[in-house]
């Protein structure tokens, strides 16, 4: 609680210096697109702060139109902070409210109403991803049975939500041990786990937990002992709500009662990832403070969710002896398990047609309301990684991003899958078409000079070709070691290629670390992280929305990476 004093007293200071950094900048604006799948079309230099949301298309098969939705609002500095009595000074320069309701379109927002009640025609099987039935994550049918009654036990804490006729009754012993990191309360029992979680939701403006995997260590005719992976989120009560996000792992002694389907918990030991896993001290305070770039869009989304990141590695988690050379410039992260979303495409434009820089239509499962009598609370998480490489026995690119789904969204069972309509694929092969018409009329019609500012489209090149959306699926990522550059640019840029050579040359041909092969091409995975971007979930639908940010080139905020063996 001290920490949180002392945090809430420096705000104002905070605020004043991201004040000061805003009058020195020349204009902003702001720039709403109904689709994901147009964000190629648009110059990412052009770009400050940009809101990506799934819309349903109309009857026709088009995206809607609104004279609204086509409009690009600019806000010039001055007036950005001028008092006329009724706006608040600043609000518009930095997305607040004023800019919210300006980008409130009435029409976008019943559609995205409507698209939450549209069932897709698939089987369960094609549109649900079943948790606790991927063998990956819960290897065995004890690990499945205590991982679903543990979970459920959860949710009818911190959601009320009820649990099914198939799912076991958790149960705790009287007198079962505890050891943790996390503090106890008096008021919660002392040792009892899930009376804690009850007494901490009263704390914390937001508390989740997800049991993300499970599996027997030990089984006897006795007890059994499960390991269990978990994710814990929470809101802080803070002025700026900083949103926490702590991992780890916990040994369960349990008893399993088949006969009357009840698993008793004997005794728990939890552990947190990282080198100190009883520090929840450490965990915790690296995560409260207000960082710059949330504080500077604090209109445009809340706090956003970090994947972590250990930089504190030990010999064990290092995959060479020298470690990190004195000279080498890069960072060295151990990143823990995580449930991810990942969708795909094949992308035959190649830096063209910048196909990495938002993610695609197909990786949404809902919409989110932003305003409006219907305003739904989401949750932001970042970064967003995109991996691309050779597609072996054709022509262009695999494009893969790997979004981490929050543990709000995570503790749910069934989870939805996104579908790809047909009508998306008709589009595309309509959007092929079309291009070729358009090819074919540039050549003899001259670009005019009263063109759009936005298009990156080049004078007398070929129109995009429309990629090839693959299946989005949800995995649990293994553990991973990882080197990273930070870079100001976007996935796509040629400047890539030189600083994955120069990561390749520090790490691997400096300091002797051994990169990780793609399977399948036997080539070095590179990745890199979208900081400036935040995947948006809501607890009912899951990924609705996708915010990019501007960030000013200085801060090279976006990085380039390299995974390790480990």
């Amino acid at each position: 609680m001290a920490s949180s004093s002392f945090i809430s007293s420096s705000l104002p200071l905070v605020l004043e210096v991201v004040l000061l950094l805003a009058t020195l900048s020349s204009k902003c604006w702001s720039l709403h697109i109904p689709s994901a799948r147009h964000l190629h079309k648009i110059s990412p230099d052009h770009i400050r702060s940009l809101v990506v949301r799934r819309v349903s298309p109309n009857e026709d098969g088009n995206e809607p139109s609104t004279d609204s939705s086509k409009k690009v609002k600019f806000f010039e500095l001055d007036d950005a902070f001028e008092d006329d009595g009724e706006n608040v000074v600043g609000t518009k320069f930095f997305g607040g409210n004023t800019m919210k309701e300006e980008l409130y379109i009435p029409e976008e927002e019943e559609m995205a109403l409507e698209l939450q009640k549209v069932k897709p025609k698939q089987t369960k099987d094609d549109s649900e991803y079943n948790r606790f039935e991927d063998t990956n994550a819960f290897s065995d049918q004890l690990a499945k049975r205590a991982g679903e009654a543990l979970q459920f036990a959860i949710n009818k804490i911190l959601y009320d939500d009820s649990t099914g006729d198939i799912v076991a009754t958790w149960k705790e012993n009287p007198s079962i041990v505890w050891e943790t990191p996390f503090p106890k309360t008096n008021n919660a029992g002392g040792n009892s786990p899930l009376m804690e979680i009850k007494a901490s939701k009263e704390f914390y403006n937001k508390l989740d937990v997800a049991i993300l995997s499970a599996k027997t260590i030990e089984s006897t005719a006795n007890t059994c002992v499960v390991e269990v992976r978990w994710d814990v989120g929470a809101v802080w009560p803070n002025p700026w709500e900083s949103r926490v996000l702590l991992t780890g792992t916990s040994l369960l002694s349990v008893l399993d009662d088949k006969d009357n389907n009840v698993i008793t918990l004997m005794k728990q030991v939890d552990k947190l990832d990282g080198n100190k896993p009883l520090d929840i001290v450490g965990s915790l305070s690296s995560q409260l403070s207000p960082r710059f770039w949330d504080v500077y869009h604090i209109g445009m989304s809340p706090s956003a969710e970090r994947d972590p990141r250990l930089t504190a590695l030990s010999n064990s988690q290092l995959s060479t002896s020298r470690g990190k050379g004195l000279l080498s410039s890069y960072t060295l992260s151990h990143l823990p398990p995580r449930l991810v979303t990942e969708p795909a495409l094949v992308d035959t434009n190649g830096r063209f047609g910048r196909a990495a820089q938002a993610l695609p239509n197909h990786a949404f499962t809902t919409a989110i309301k932003t305003l409006g009598p219907n305003k739904e609370e989401f949750v932001p998480v970042s970064p967003i990684e995109v991996s691309i490489s050779k597609v072996e026995g054709q022509n262009g690119s695999l494009i893969k991003w790997t979004v981490p789904v929050p543990p709000e969204f995570a503790s749910k069972a069934v989870l939805p899958l996104p579908v790809i309509e047909e009508e998306e694929e008709e589009e595309e092969e309509e959007d092929n078409a079309s291009n070729d018409d358009a090819v074919a009329s540039s050549s003899t019609n001259p670009p005019s000079q009263t063109s759009s500012p936005y298009s990156s489209r080049i004078p007398n090149t070929p129109a995009p070709e429309a990629p090839q959306s693959l299946q989005c699926n949800y995995s649990l990522r293994p553990p991973r070691l990882v080197a990273t550059l930070p870079y100001a640019g976007n996935p796509q840029d040629e400047e890539v290629t030189e600083l994955r050579r120069q990561l390749y040359q520090q790490v691997v041909e400096n300091d002797g670390f051994k990169p990780k092969l793609d399977p399948v091409t036997k080539r070095p995975v590179f990745f890199f992280w979208m900081n400036d971007a935040k995947a948006c979930f809501t607890r009912a639908g899951g990924l609705g929305m996708a915010v990019y940010e501007w960030r000013a080139d200085w801060a090279k905020a976006n990085e380039i990476g390299i995974e390790l063996e480990c």
